[in-house]
């Protein structure tokens, strides 16, 4: 996620990237081929089939315990639909920040530009409280990777921002308010991670977003997001 206050990421800048990318996704948040009719939204079985029902109320495993497989998928399909934020877009956007071998982790965390992949909360918060000892400021944390440093003082604590359920809601609540500023869910995908004013870092994550959605099966490459990709 991008290292950067929300106020900030929500400055619109006039560049060629807006002009070019505007139209990459279509508004149903997947692919179509130019001059073609839409196409229907993709199965959600990729999805779903990671995404086991679990009967506590809270969607956090108890500190200690493993990762429970899936969990941040099922978060992302609700919060997707809590915030208006397309499935897949929400989906690919968290592969692209902690994906390893097409799955999430709600444990996952970068810590100044190097991966961690804890087997359990606690191993996680010691890893966490390892690196602030250190200095580490720059640590994202959890399904969709968001940043300490920015936005932890929206959280309660540490902790909290391993709780998927908090975890991906604050993600799609941010994209949902980058999207309605920037008017089109490209613009959303390249300031969730760089600064409005780093076009190329946007360009290169919103390919990598794309990749994800074409690989997932939520959409297909369209004619202007292959050229934009490969120019």
């Amino acid at each position: 996620m991008w290292r950067g206050p929300l106020l900030a990421a929500l400055v619109l800048v006039s560049s060629t990237f807006d002009v070019d990318a505007g139209s990459l996704f279509s508004s149903g948040g997947w692919g179509t081929q130019q001059g073609a009719a839409p196409a229907a939204p993709p199965s959600r079985a990729a999805i779903t089939r990671r995404a086991p029902v679990r009967t506590p109320a809270s969607s956090a495993p108890a500190t200690g315990s493993s990762v429970n497989s899936g969990v941040c998928e099922r978060e992302i399909q609700a919060a997707a639909a809590k915030y208006g934020v397309p499935e897949g877009i929400l989906y690919s956007v968290g592969l692209t920040e902690t994906g390893r071998k097409g799955s999430l982790s709600a444990y996952a965390m970068n810590v100044e530009g190097k991966a961690f992949f804890p087997p359990s909360q606690q191993a996680a918060m010691t890893t966490f409280y390892d690196a602030k000892r250190q200095g580490m400021k720059l640590i994202d944390i959890g399904c969709m990777q968001i940043n300490h440093y920015f936005h932890g003082e929206n959280f309660s604590s540490p902790e909290e921002m391993f709780d998927p359920k908090r975890n991906v809601e604050y993600a799609a609540k941010f994209l949902r308010n980058l999207h309605d500023k920037h008017e089109t869910w490209t613009m959303a995908v390249a300031r969730y991670h760089a600064g409005p004013n780093n076009n190329p870092a946007q360009k290169q994550y919103v390919c990598r977003v794309i990749s994800n959605l074409v690989a997932t099966g939520y959409g297909e490459w369209t004619s202007n997001a292959s050229r934009f990709c490969a120019s």
